[in-house]
């Protein structure tokens, strides 16, 4: 038996044939019907989380990992609110999610009836489609053009580029009432269509030729083995280097991997050696600020924006090309020019001031104290080197990660469409959901604490590895020169006394804590193994130590150019 609620069937069936069984449902009463009908049809992944904001972010991370879209179910009012900053993020990160609200009929809005908000396109700026479904579709004869909605929306959260989409059903009581399945007919699937849109291959073609400087910048990018090798032919013959982060899940590339140390090593009198005159942006945002800060203060080099996405990102403030296309379809077209015989001195001029970075940095981490460094430095080494899946939160944990080298066979994702801290773990965990594979969140003590709603559910699997660096607040802003030197750096900072101890028992997590060099070592060579529970292991490092510690760092790495 299902819900005897006009459409929602046609919904279900319309979802499953299009392959869309992943579903995360947060508990009402306005959405009783769908709670009625959807567990009917088995072919559902059904998950039920209570919090909506941390629902919203366990659907992105199954989303993630699974590269299909995933629906999200809440009743109404400020419920739906609640899915605002995943919402963002899905948008952004162009991550395919579906919100299905069920809202009161359109009569009783701004009525006086609770739970009762105006639902209809409440997400306008971060969605790809929104769409009003009729309350009553078939007995008005509407059901081919209510079928026709559900499709436009399944098409727009995947096509040109992924992203959330918004489906908003009004339902009137009574609605509990029930009726037997039906076999329905369905209208025929909506295809999607290859967009390739470079303004002028030839002009392209003759572009690339002229360049004798070639900087491919990679940012977030879905691990894809055909990508990485498309990227290794074209640095071979081409005098071409490629800038690329821990979420690029690029492997084995002969490139720029550790981007803000290699930049370390440019100053004055080889700025010019340094510079591209012509900048490819291939998958989505980048993390590193001083990239970005560095490019976006030069002039004379041309940038090409390569995405399915109709909008493309000046992120450098020099766009002169936006190429609608795949990467991989680009990178080929790339692979087709003609090519110059011309030394690869750009690329070995990158490639030397890498080395020299790397040098430095390895001299510099035997020595370091016990810091966030020393702990990311140790996290690097212990991590094993088979599959797992790696999340790392957003501000200072991302930004370490950006120092090091990680195995080919880890998968590295984090929420840097918006870069908040909201919703990391909950997107870990949704992760964590789609394989057996080892998933560890490594994150900061605000993100932590903020998301911690998102352990309030019964899909903590033995699977699933949190580590947190505890240093008793916001420790970024000790890095940052405007808060660190202003008389209000407690209002920053967020400083506070808690840990994860009571947290992790509730959640029924094995828990560990450390603040030292060898409790550390000793924790980390069991942390990873096999167990019968979830764990997490909380490493409390000094504030007041951490941001010298990294400034020294920096300084450091920048004192073998001035040799």
């Amino acid at each position: 038996m299902i819900s005897n609620k006009e459409g929602l069937e046609h919904l279900t069936q319309l979802f499953l044939r299009e392959g869309i069984c992943d579903m995360v449902i947060s508990p009402g009463s306005r959405n009783a019907p769908m709670m009625l009908t959807f567990p009917e049809y088995k072919a559902f992944n059904i998950y039920s989380i209570i919090d909506e904001r941390s629902a919203g972010f366990f659907a992105l991370g199954l989303a993630q990992k699974s590269n299909k879209p995933v629906l999200l179910n809440c009743t109404s009012g400020s419920a739906l609110l609640n899915y605002a900053p995943a919402i963002a993020e899905a948008y952004y990160q162009k991550i395919p999610l579906i919100v299905l609200s069920a809202d009161r009929p359109k009569h009783l809005i701004d009525q006086g009836d609770g739970q009762c908000i105006r639902q209809e396109n409440i997400f306008t700026n971060y969605i790809r489609k929104s769409v009003q479904l009729s309350e009553d579709p078939i007995s008005n004869g509407l059901i081919e053009h209510y079928q026709q909605m559900i499709l436009e929306s399944i098409f727009a959260s995947q096509y040109p580029v992924c992203g959330p989409v918004h489906i908003n059903v009004p339902l009137a009581e009574p609605i509990y009432n029930t009726k037997e399945k039906e076999s329905l007919s369905l209208l025929p699937q909506k295809r999607p269509l290859e967009i390739l849109k470079p303004a002028n291959i030839k002009d392209l073609e003759q572009l690339w030729l002229q360049a004798q400087k070639k900087m491919i910048i990679v940012g977030q990018h879905i691990p894809n083995q055909s990508f990485s090798l498309l990227l290794q032919e074209l640095i071979k013959s081409q005098d071409v280097i490629v800038l690329y982060e821990t979420t690029s899940n690029i492997s084995q590339l002969n490139g720029i991997g550790c981007i803000d140390a290699t930049l370390s090593q440019i100053k004055a009198e080889n700025e010019n050696k340094s510079l591209p005159d012509l900048i490819i942006s291939l998958g989505e945002q980048v993390v590193s600020k001083k990239v970005k800060a560095w490019l976006r203060e030069q002039k004379g080099f041309k940038h090409w924006f390569v995405n399915m996405d109709s909008k493309p990102m000046d992120t450098y403030f020099q766009l002169s090309q936006h190429v609608q296309t795949t990467d991989e379809i680009f990178l080929k077209l790339l692979l087709k020019f003609p090519t110059k015989d011309r030394p690869k001195t750009y690329q070995d001029h990158w490639i030397a001031m890498r080395e020299k970075a790397q040098k430095q940095h390895h001299t510099f981490l035997e020595k370091v104290i016990f810091s966030d460094l020393y702990v990311f430095n140790q996290l690097h080494k212990s991590i094993p080197k088979e599959a797992i899946n790696l999340h790392f939160a957003n501000s200072t944990a991302i930004r370490y990660s950006q120092f090091f080298k990680f195995s080919a066979k880890h998968i590295i994702n984090g929420n840097r469409g918006v870069s908040g801290i909201d919703g990391s773990t909950s997107t870990a965990l949704g992760a964590s959901q789609k394989n057996q594979m080892l998933t560890c969140l490594i994150t900061g003590d605000i993100s932590f604490f903020y998301d911690s709603n998102a352990l309030w559910n019964k899909y903590l699997h033995a699977n699933f590895r949190i580590i947190i660096i505890n240093n008793a607040g916001g420790g970024i802003f000790r890095f940052i020169q405007g808060p660190a030197s202003s008389a209000h750096l407690d209002l920053f900072e967020t400083t506070h006394k808690r840990n994860a101890k009571r947290i992790a028992l509730d959640a029924s997590m094995e828990y560990e804590s450390v603040d030292n060099k060898e409790d550390l070592q000793k924790a980390l060579n069991l942390f990873f193994k096999k167990s019968k529970k979830a764990k997490i292991l909380e490493i409390f490092t000094p504030k007041e130590l951490n941001a010298a510690v990294l400034k020294d760092y920096f300084r450091f790495l920048k004192s073998l150019t001035a040799r």
